[in-house]
Protein backbone atom coordinates (compact mmCIF):
# COMPACT_ATOMS: atom_id res chain seq x y z
CA UNK A 1 0.00 0.00 0.00
CA UNK A 2 1.35 3.19 -0.95
CA UNK A 3 0.96 6.12 1.75
CA UNK A 4 1.85 9.24 -0.99
CA UNK A 5 -0.52 12.07 0.42
CA UNK A 6 -1.03 10.42 3.84
CA UNK A 7 -1.61 12.56 6.20
CA UNK A 8 0.23 11.51 9.99
CA UNK A 9 -3.47 11.22 10.94
CA UNK A 10 -4.65 9.38 8.09
CA UNK A 11 -1.57 7.21 8.58
CA UNK A 12 -2.29 7.08 12.43
CA UNK A 13 -5.63 5.88 11.94
CA UNK A 14 -4.40 3.18 8.85
CA UNK A 15 -1.95 1.67 11.83
CA UNK A 16 -3.99 1.50 14.31
CA UNK A 17 -6.66 -0.50 12.54
CA UNK A 18 -3.76 -2.68 10.83
CA UNK A 19 -2.22 -3.54 14.61
CA UNK A 20 -6.25 -4.25 15.95
CA UNK A 21 -6.50 -6.82 13.55
CA UNK A 22 -2.59 -8.04 14.62
CA UNK A 23 -3.58 -7.93 18.52
CA UNK A 24 -4.77 -11.82 18.89
CA UNK A 25 -1.46 -13.21 17.54
CA UNK A 26 0.48 -10.83 19.91
CA UNK A 27 -1.52 -11.54 23.05
CA UNK A 28 -0.91 -14.84 22.05
CA UNK A 29 3.22 -14.60 22.05
CA UNK A 30 2.65 -12.19 25.46
CA UNK A 31 1.00 -14.97 26.79
CA UNK A 32 3.85 -17.56 25.72
CA UNK A 33 6.57 -15.10 26.88
CA UNK A 34 4.67 -14.64 30.46
CA UNK A 35 5.36 -18.72 30.90
CA UNK A 36 8.65 -19.00 29.28
CA UNK A 37 9.98 -16.18 31.52
CA UNK A 38 13.44 -17.33 33.22
CA UNK A 39 13.54 -17.09 36.73
CA UNK A 40 16.71 -14.03 36.23
CA UNK A 41 14.87 -12.17 34.00
CA UNK A 42 14.44 -8.97 36.23
CA UNK A 43 12.48 -6.42 33.75
CA UNK A 44 10.61 -6.79 30.51
CA UNK A 45 11.09 -4.15 27.36
CA UNK A 46 9.45 -3.91 24.67
CA UNK A 47 11.22 -1.56 21.63
CA UNK A 48 9.44 -0.43 18.54
CA UNK A 49 12.12 -1.01 15.86
CA UNK A 50 11.56 1.77 12.99
CA UNK A 51 13.51 1.23 9.65
CA UNK A 52 16.09 4.07 9.56
CA UNK A 53 14.71 5.27 6.22
CA UNK A 54 11.22 6.26 7.38
CA UNK A 55 9.57 4.18 4.74
CA UNK A 56 7.23 2.20 6.84
CA UNK A 57 9.32 -0.65 7.93
CA UNK A 58 8.91 -1.81 11.23
CA UNK A 59 8.98 -4.64 14.26
CA UNK A 60 8.29 -4.77 17.48
CA UNK A 61 10.34 -7.04 19.61
CA UNK A 62 10.10 -7.82 23.38
CA UNK A 63 13.87 -8.06 25.37
CA UNK A 64 14.33 -9.23 28.64
CA UNK A 65 16.74 -7.48 30.87
CA UNK A 66 18.98 -8.97 33.75
CA UNK A 67 22.01 -11.76 34.06
CA UNK A 68 23.36 -12.93 30.52
CA UNK A 69 20.64 -11.68 27.96
CA UNK A 70 22.02 -13.89 25.70
CA UNK A 71 20.55 -16.59 27.71
CA UNK A 72 17.45 -14.91 28.90
CA UNK A 73 16.56 -13.55 25.28
CA UNK A 74 16.63 -17.29 24.03
CA UNK A 75 14.27 -18.79 26.34
CA UNK A 76 11.64 -16.08 25.01
CA UNK A 77 12.98 -16.62 21.14
CA UNK A 78 9.79 -18.13 19.10
CA UNK A 79 7.76 -15.36 20.81
CA UNK A 80 10.03 -12.10 21.01
CA UNK A 81 8.75 -11.01 18.10
CA UNK A 82 5.21 -9.07 18.45
CA UNK A 83 4.63 -7.42 15.00
CA UNK A 84 6.84 -7.33 12.04
CA UNK A 85 6.79 -5.91 8.22
CA UNK A 86 8.35 -7.54 5.84
CA UNK A 87 8.39 -8.43 1.94
CA UNK A 88 7.34 -11.92 1.40
CA UNK A 89 7.16 -13.15 -2.27
CA UNK A 90 7.23 -9.32 -3.50
CA UNK A 91 4.05 -8.43 -1.42
CA UNK A 92 3.81 -6.69 1.91
CA UNK A 93 3.19 -8.47 5.13
CA UNK A 94 1.13 -7.42 6.25
CA UNK A 95 0.23 -4.40 4.24
CA UNK A 96 1.17 -1.74 5.67
CA UNK A 97 1.32 2.05 3.95
CA UNK A 98 4.43 2.53 2.65
CA UNK A 99 6.56 5.86 1.89
CA UNK A 100 9.30 7.44 -0.33
CA UNK A 101 10.57 9.50 2.53
CA UNK A 102 12.05 12.53 0.66
CA UNK A 103 7.78 12.90 -0.25
CA UNK A 104 6.33 12.85 2.89
CA UNK A 105 5.66 15.69 5.82
CA UNK A 106 5.68 14.12 8.82
CA UNK A 107 8.07 11.64 10.53
CA UNK A 108 6.62 8.27 9.55
CA UNK A 109 8.95 7.18 12.68
CA UNK A 110 7.17 8.76 15.04
CA UNK A 111 3.68 8.31 14.15
CA UNK A 112 4.75 4.39 13.82
CA UNK A 113 6.36 4.18 17.40
CA UNK A 114 3.66 6.38 18.58
CA UNK A 115 0.70 3.86 17.64
CA UNK A 116 2.37 0.53 18.53
CA UNK A 117 3.14 2.43 21.95
CA UNK A 118 -0.82 3.29 22.41
CA UNK A 119 -1.21 -0.34 20.81
CA UNK A 120 0.89 -2.27 23.34
CA UNK A 121 -0.72 -0.33 26.43
CA UNK A 122 -3.89 -1.83 25.48
CA UNK A 123 -2.25 -5.51 24.36
CA UNK A 124 -0.60 -4.88 28.05
CA UNK A 125 -3.69 -4.35 30.00
CA UNK A 126 -5.87 -6.80 28.27
CA UNK A 127 -3.18 -9.47 29.07
CA UNK A 128 -2.76 -8.36 32.61
CA UNK A 129 1.38 -8.10 32.25
CA UNK A 130 3.87 -10.77 32.19
CA UNK A 131 4.62 -10.26 36.25
CA UNK A 132 7.89 -8.12 35.82
CA UNK A 133 7.98 -4.48 35.29
CA UNK A 134 8.22 -3.28 31.99
CA UNK A 135 8.66 -0.22 29.66
CA UNK A 136 7.53 -0.01 25.49
CA UNK A 137 10.49 2.38 24.16
CA UNK A 138 11.06 3.57 20.19
CA UNK A 139 14.37 3.18 19.12
CA UNK A 140 16.43 5.71 18.23
CA UNK A 141 14.34 8.35 19.99
CA UNK A 142 11.08 8.22 18.02
CA UNK A 143 7.98 8.87 18.99
CA UNK A 144 6.37 11.74 21.29
CA UNK A 145 7.92 10.48 24.15
CA UNK A 146 11.24 8.02 24.49
CA UNK A 147 9.38 5.50 26.76
CA UNK A 148 6.00 4.48 28.81
CA UNK A 149 6.15 1.91 31.62
CA UNK A 150 3.71 -0.84 30.81
CA UNK A 151 0.87 -0.61 33.56
CA UNK A 152 -1.12 -4.32 33.83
Amino acid sequence: MRGAGMTVDDYAAALKDILSAHAQPALDRLAAIRQALPPKARRVTVGVHPAQDGDGFFDVVVHLEGPDLYVLNKAIAPHRVLFEVKVVDGKMQPDVPMFDPDEVDFSVNDAIVDSCMAWLEGLWRQLGGVGLPAVVFGEEGYGSVASKPLLP
